[in-house]
């Protein structure tokens, strides 16, 4: 009688179908805890990332009207003739065309000379024919 009595106990448990359909239940509700889980910590990330990626154009935005008004302020300068790296370079430019200036009425009043220096002599000494390197050669024309 006691054998009668074990034996659907021990049946109950020995009963592999039974048992893997309890496991097989257990691991989809864990599955499923897992599953709603990471569902949550998804949605939590892309909200996350949304708010990164609102608040990163936000300050694009704002660097691109910052950079926009410098320019235009810049630009108006400009115009104006105010703006200091424009007189830099203006300034600049003048000074070498001041330089240039002095440096061609220097070669101008050069050229003058020599050729007064030319004249009075063709008027002192004429014509006259002298040896050169590689051959003859006039001295005044």
């Amino acid at each position: 009688m006691s054998a009668a009595l074990l034996s659907p106990i021990v049946d109950y448990y020995n009963d592999e179908e039974e048992l893997d359909s309890v496991d097989d239940e257990d691991e989809r509700s864990v599955r499923c805890r897992d599953s709603d889980e990471d569902t949550e910590d998804a949605s939590e990330t892309d909200i996350a990332n949304k708010q990164d990626d609102e608040d990163y154009l936000e300050v694009k935005e704002q660097m691109y009207q910052e950079k926009l008004t410098s320019l235009k302020r810049q630009l108006q300068q400009l115009q104006e003739g105010t703006l200091q790296e424009y007189q830099k370079r203006m300034k600049k430019l003048d000074q070498q065309y001041k330089e240039r200036i002095r440096n061609a009425e220097l070669f101008l009043q050069l050229e003058v000379s020599v050729l007064q220096v030319k004249n009075v002599l063709c008027a002192v000494l004429g014509n006259v024919v002298v040896p050169y390197d590689n051959g003859m050669e006039r001295l005044f024309y």
